[in-house]
């Protein structure tokens, strides 16, 4: 099979991947050859040298056995895990060490292609390098491929948000990210949950850079699960839909935590009701009478177990901006206390600077700086 083939051979003892993943893979010009026995995958790879073997197991059964074996088979076809979140913790550390190469997570079409795209073009590449070994010690050649991925990982993390600006009703959602490399820890959502109420937030990972941006895959994961299954999850309020997220991220042991903002829109009442995971600085709300902070606190969401989150609710007028930032702001305000920073930003708001454009102008977004800067505007319409 010539190098550059798109034959991928799907593994699934488990019955893991669905028939959504099979087709997905098919609709995006890849032969599927899906197995459910190990012994059939072991010939098949031994046999057809596929471009790439996708798992659908376990980390708990002898998933690393079975990677050592096509290993010794074929060292160089990607392995490529199918994993759910909560797995992430116990199936990374040994990964590698065992001969895999990479993982997804359930739920994610576009990680999931962006991860496949990506192991059967560096597959390619280091064919060819171990032809020519001038080009794999090139450190120019490593810093594109570095940065070509970077790049791709953007492309993925951008489709994985909302469109901007976005129209629900009589509401309208608009942002814009500034990361301070190629790929940020900043992220936001927008979803539409029973009742005719619109969920949507701004997080914050602590840090910044592809690591940082690996846990905004959980947070769309996380938010995959809530569009999908809110009526069984029985959460009845943001603080409850933020515990919930805290108990998912616990179970990854992340080395990062998450700062958010999340709040709901109820369109019946007109009322918004809204919780803090320790998010800073709180969300502004700009109405024809009033231009004011959301003050309330709140822990980090995946730093400490049994954690309760206060809900508040407010009524909203009909014409009103609500406008949120990640901290990454402060850092490139001249103002050299917090306080004075803040009220810089209220004063902003107050004097008209109510788009992402114009804040962004404002306060000059994109100089160098050292951590992500995001802008959520959030507008009641009439």
């Amino acid at each position: 099979m010539t190098v550059g083939s798109k034959d991928i051979l799907v593994v699934n003892t488990e019955n893991r991947i669905d028939e959504h993943v099979l087709q997905l893979l098919s609709n995006n010009d890849y032969h599927v050859s899906p197995v459910t026995v190990e012994s059939e995958a072991l010939s098949y790879v031994r046999h057809h040298d596929p471009s790439l073997v996708l798992i659908g197991q376990s980390p708990e059964t002898d998933l690393y056995g079975f990677i050592r074996e096509i290993r010794s088979t074929n060292l160089q076809v990607p392995v490529v895990l199918l994993l759910e979140a909560k797995e992430v913790a116990l199936a990374v550390p040994t990964l590698e060490r065992q001969g895999g190469t990479d993982f997804a997570l359930h739920g994610s079409d576009e990680l999931l292609l962006y991860v496949i795209n990506r192991n059967i073009a560096y597959s390619g590449v280091d064919r060819r390098l171990n032809r020519d070994r001038v080009v794999v010690d090139n450190p120019d050649e490593k810093l594109k491929l570095l940065i070509q991925d970077q790049q791709a990982g953007l492309r993925v993390q951008n489709s994985m948000m909302p469109e901007s600006p976005l129209v629900i009703g009589d509401v309208q959602f608009d942002y814009r990210i500034f990361p301070s490399v190629i790929l940020g820890g900043d992220f936001i959502n927008v979803i539409e949950i029973p009742g005719d109420r619109i969920m949507f937030y701004l997080a914050d990972v602590s840090g910044h850079g592809a690591s940082s941006a690996f846990i905004t895959v959980l947070l769309r994961s996380l938010s995959g699960r809530l569009e999908k299954q809110f009526a069984e999850l029985d959460l009845h309020s943001t603080g409850d839909i933020l515990s919930w997220m805290n108990n998912e991220l616990l179970l990854c042991d992340l080395e990062h935590h998450v700062t958010m903002f999340l709040g709901i829109i109820d369109n019946a009442t007109e009322k918004l009701e809204y919780s803090n995971a320790g998010h800073f600085p709180a969300a502004i709300l700009s109405a024809e009478d009033e231009t004011k902070y959301l003050e309330i606190g709140g822990r980090p969401l995946g730093l400490f177990e049994e954690v309760t989150y206060e809900t508040r609710t407010l009524d909203l007028p009909n014409f009103y901006t609500m406008i949120m930032f990640s901290d990454g702001v402060f850092e490139i305000m001249p103002q050299e206390t917090l306080k004075d920073k803040e009220e810089h930003l209220l004063s902003l708001v107050k004097c008209g600077n109510k788009s992402v454009e114009a804040l962004a102008d404002s306060l000059n977004v994109l100089q160098p700086k050292q951590d992500d800067v995001a802008i959520l505007t959030v507008a009641g319409t009439g």
